[in-house]
């Protein structure tokens, strides 16, 4: 994985349009060696408050924080695609009355694997213009229906784990997840948290979700049913889903103690996993999905993720058939 990197070129000047009263500016670029990095999300965090504010570069590259509070800031582009890498940049001064420049060159990561960044990025480029009112079923709700470009939480906390789960979680990860149950053949992860493509199927009754990983499918049943009294544990769980307003909130229970939770973290569980999804659709073209997972017999506090994907419309899911493709068992522990 390479890093990204960052020509960083600040310089001072006045500014007619910039807030004079304890606010400055911001601006600057993104690039790639392809060139302007149109699409890409930039973070400047005041240290003083912990304010966070965001950008997205535009189509030469440009991104422009117009008014923000006078101060220190951390400057960040988090990861994109399935890269879990980011770039961050301390103590990038913003002073009143005056607008900073803040040049950014990044070296895209994972190029030529499976959802990687150049994919990514360039899907979300494609789409980036779809505009309009979100979608609503016969009954008024958000229809949630449609072909969805995953993306990560880009500042993600890391878990609190209990201190058996922190051992099994050091164990995996310095064996660079070779174990992992996707090498196996075996399902994955069951969050919501994988940056690929994803399919939703709504109906009044039931929510669909297919993806090209195993087990394929994911099923949420909105007819109102309970969990089962005694559940049989599984790889996904079992899932029901009910309103709160323009929300919909998905409780999940059920789960066997096999898979892997939160896309490249590799963080162990118990049966006792309870997961917590809220999906909104404020608009057209994205899906703000917040994740809340809850295990007292691995962790010591809920986990959180917060993502915001977005429509794919002339995409579709692929055929992935892992005992085809998987033509290395030496990676993943089997030699």
């Amino acid at each position: 994985m390479k890093w990204i990197t960052l020509a960083l070129v600040i310089g001072l000047m006045p500014s007619a349009s910039v807030a004079q009263n304890g606010r400055g500016g911001l601006s600057g670029t993104v690039t790639s060696p392809d060139g302007p990095l149109a699409r890409a999300t930039v973070q400047a965090k005041h240290v003083a408050t912990g304010a966070v504010f965001t950008a997205i570069s535009a189509s030469a590259g440009r991104f422009d924080f117009r008014d923000l509070p006078a101060g220190a800031y951390e400057v960040s582009v988090p990861g994109t695609g399935i890269s879990t890498v980011r770039f961050v940049q301390q103590n990038v001064m913003v002073e009143t009355g005056k607008s900073a420049t803040l040049h950014i060159v990044v070296q895209k990561a994972n190029q030529g694997v499976l959802g990687d960044d150049n994919a990514y990025l360039a899907i979300r480029n494609k789409y980036a213009n779809v505009r309009g009112p979100a979608p609503r079923m016969p009954d008024g709700r958000p229809d949630l229906t449609g072909m969805w470009n995953a993306s990560v939480d880009p500042n993600p906390t890391p878990a609190a784990l209990l201190p058996w789960a922190e051992n099994v979680w050091k164990q995996r990860n310095a064996n660079a997840q070779r174990d992992h149950p996707d090498a196996l053949c075996l399902p994955g992860d069951p969050t919501p948290t994988i940056p690929l493509l994803h399919k939703f199927v709504h109906t009044k009754g039931l929510l669909v979700q297919l993806f090209e990983q195993e087990p394929h499918y994911r099923q949420i049943f909105l007819d109102g049913r309970a969990h089962p009294v005694d559940v049989d544990p599984t790889w996904m769980g079992h899932s029901v889903g009910k309103w709160e307003k323009d929300m919909l909130v998905i409780d999940t229970t059920g789960f066997n103690d096999k898979s892997w939770l939160i896309f490249a973290t590799g963080l162990p569980h118990t049966e006792k996993l309870h997961m917590v999804e809220r999906y909104r659709r404020p608009d057209l073209g994205h899906l703000v999905v917040d994740l809340t997972l809850d295990d007292p017999g691995a962790f010591t506090r809920p986990v959180e993720r917060h993502m915001t994907w977005e429509l794919a419309p002339g995409e579709e899911i692929l055929e992935s058939i892992c005992n085809e493709n998987n033509k290395f068992p030496e990676y993943a522990g089997l030699k």
